[in-house]
């Protein structure tokens, strides 16, 4: 869904990145990309004129630290990443409240035993986020619960550990705006999917 600032909520070493953001509006744009690290604060920035409907790759592989990263412009952009990390590869689209990947409530609809789920939660929004985390089991019944607070453009990554090995469901209220991203690795870590959480009760 184009919009003018996209999110996704981790780049860094551990995953080889490639993202290309594509400017589908009418009139060229500048695009702006800021990386922070877990404290919020910048790491890695760049900017880049495209005309309409033409793209950039910008050089994210010269991040070298957990981050995040918010791609802004003055006209609609559509963006996608592609990690590669030896025989495992995810694809996202950017994050934004209209394609309702960015809000207070996220669900994910399936979390699977015998495999390793990890869930990056960025807070996007301008104040602290009191977010909790409700883990279903197949039969609905509450398996888990965790909460924290989060700074304004800080994360908290949660892996299965957290999770206890369910099979089920996963909802994340929060006070502020948040993006979730899941990683899903099985096969020995040679296979992974990616999901963003899906917003309910959209504002």
């Amino acid at each position: 869904m184009p919009a003018r600032t996209l999110y996704f909520a981790e780049l860094g070493p551990v995953w080889n990145d490639w993202i290309q953001v594509i400017n589908v509006g009418n009139a060229p744009t500048r695009v702006t990309c800021l990386a922070k690290d877990g404290a919020a604060k910048p790491v890695w920035s760049q900017e880049h004129r495209i005309s309409p409907f033409t793209g950039w790759i910008p050089p994210v592989q010269e991040i070298t630290v957990s981050a995040s990263l918010t791609i802004s412009a003055d006209q609609p952009i559509v963006a996608e990443r592609h990690m590669h990390r030896g025989t495992e590869v995810l694809d996202f689209a950017g994050a934004c409240p209209e394609s309702k990947t960015v809000g207070k409530r996220l669900f994910f609809p399936e979390l699977v035993p015998g495999a390793w789920d990890w869930f990056r939660i960025l807070n996007v929004g301008e104040a602290d986020a009191h977010v909790s985390i409700t883990v279903r089991n197949a039969q609905g019944a509450v398996a888990r619960q965790r909460s924290r607070t989060i700074g304004p453009f800080r994360w908290w990554d949660v892996d299965e550990k957290e999770m206890s090995n369910v099979r089920g469901t996963v909802e994340l209220v929060s006070t502020q705006p948040v993006v979730a991203e899941r990683h899903l690795h099985y096969k020995g870590g040679k296979a992974a999917v990616g999901q963003l959480g899906q917003v309910l009760d959209p504002d």
